[in-house]
């Protein structure tokens, strides 16, 4: 496939026609005549799977993702900033980043959606690569999925499997019908959806691409198991976490990449992706041919529009590499007397926000499995080594088992060690709740700490929809 995000019209062939069709003259609908042509060659087919990957990519950048660490006392924000909202307990439902998410993100499942149902139908291409795109398209299906409940599903990321989820639209969306509303469903089967999801891509998925970039923008079978990895955790189901991280971590596709400034490379150019070998998914943003208008939904940190908070740097180690490479002083244009001196993240530092974003990477996954260890097997010498790698990598001190009297004390350091490892990475928000520590605001409710199903949506399903508690 080339260039994978390049811009492809195709909302209105994939969410259904509307020209309807004339019975006497017995024609077939416009939408399956644009259905039957799109999905039946295979030229056609990647250009709709490249649409799939690309709603994707913009449901999971902007807000998405810097609320996600804004939530946190590490990003520097002005005083009455929009972000606030999301760690404040001022929420409310009808917020514009609430609704926006969630739209976004069923767009792109959407899309997802129309793919596997209408491969089959008119497909007339290479039968295992109609399995593979299907398979892509599962995996996409699945991350929006696991996006939408860490953010949406009422305690789903404190082990509350019978708290209300999801509504789960597997089946293309043809317009409103109020018989056609969904329920929500419980986080467990929602969990159960994205597993289900994944396993089924694993199936099909290739090992890898004919070449390193295109492994790391497109899904795999190691892509799908390090999703996995990461939604086992969240799930607290350990053993099967730490199955598929072993798995990731048996490939020699992937590496820790020893330079920290070449996993995350100046780039004021913007104009190619090199993902480093210790990615595994990302979103490829910079390789748009210097087109500005994927930057619109970049990551704005270089800018100061958000920064690095002076506290949080101060509590690095002054050795860190995180803290002597990767933080810096951002862009110098910035006037304003409130942000003009604030440092900021060197992990996206293109003066118009085309950035690469890394959705997974290897050292996610070596925490994973530590993390994982450590919950079956109390303090480890696996785990300790695991944490030991990230850490000399930073340019810090080994730790010792003797180091750790408990089993909680291990764990505590794994948890500040993927802090440190992963700030600004649109997670944090997600590993503070799973792990029972408090936001930048320590008095929230748990309530709280779940977004609110957006209020249009529940007006539009007539009340089938059920709010969060608390709002």
């Amino acid at each position: 496939m080339k260039k994978i995000y390049s811009k492809i019209l195709l909302a209105g062939l994939l969410t259904g026609g509307l020209v309807s069709c004339d019975k006497e003259l017995d024609l077939a609908p416009t939408d399956v005549l644009i259905e039957k042509t799109v999905f039946s060659d295979v030229a056609t087919a990647e250009s709709a799977l490249a649409d799939v990957y690309f709603k994707l990519a913009l449901a999971s950048v902007g807000p998405t993702h810097i609320i996600a660490d804004a939530s946190l006392g590490h990003v520097g924000l002005k005083e009455g900033n929009s972000y606030s909202n999301y760690y404040s307990g001022d929420l409310i439902a009808t917020d514009f980043n609430v609704e926006g998410i969630w739209t976004k993100y069923y767009e792109a499942i959407n899309v997802a959606n129309v793919f596997i149902d209408k491969v089959p139908e008119f497909a007339t291409y290479n039968e295992d690569i109609q399995k593979q795109h299907m398979a892509e398209a599962r995996f996409n299906r699945a991350y929006a999925y696991h996006m939408l409940l860490s953010y949406y599903g009422h305690g789903a990321l404190t082990g509350n499997m019978e708290g209300l989820g999801l509504p789960l639209q597997l089946e293309p969306y043809n317009g409103y019908n109020e018989e056609d509303q969904l329920a929500r469903s419980s986080n467990d089967e929602v969990y159960g959806q994205i597993i289900s999801d994944l396993e089924l891509a694993i199936q099909d998925l290739p090992e890898i691409y004919s070449d390193k970039l295109t492994t790391r923008v497109r899904a795999t079978k190691n892509t799908a198991r390090a999703l996995l990895s990461r939604v086992y955790l969240y799930m607290r189901d350990y053993q099967k976490s730490l199955d598929m991280s072993n798995r990731v971590l048996a490939s020699s596709e992937y590496k820790l990449d020893a330079d920290l400034l070449n996993l995350f490379p100046l780039n004021t150019a913007g104009t190619s992706s090199e993902f480093s070998d210790e990615v595994i998914f990302g979103f490829p943003f910079s390789g748009n041919g210097g087109n500005h208008q994927f930057g619109l939904h970049g990551i704005y940190y270089y800018n100061k529009y958000q920064w690095a908070d002076a506290g949080f740097i101060s509590s690095m180690d002054e050795n860190d590499k995180r803290r002597t490479e990767l933080i810096y002083e951002g862009n110098p244009a910035i006037t304003d007397p409130v942000t003009r001196l604030e440092e900021t993240t060197f992990k996206f530092n293109n003066p118009d926000g085309r950035d690469d974003i890394i959705v997974i990477r290897l050292a996610e996954i070596m925490l994973n499995k530590a993390e994982a260890l450590v919950q079956i097997n109390g303090v480890n010498a696996a785990s300790v080594s695991l944490l030991n790698e990230i850490k000399t990598r930073s340019g810090l001190p080994e730790v010792n088992e003797s180091d750790f009297a408990s089993k909680e004390a291990l764990l505590n350091e794994i948890y500040h060690e993927r802090y440190l490892e992963t700030v600004f990475e649109g997670r944090a928000r997600f590993d503070f709740i799973r792990t029972g520590r408090p936001l930048k605001d320590p008095n929230l409710t748990e309530d709280q700490k779940t977004f609110p199903i957006p209020l249009r949506e529940i007006d539009l399903s007539g009340g089938i929809l059920e709010q969060n508690p608390g709002y």
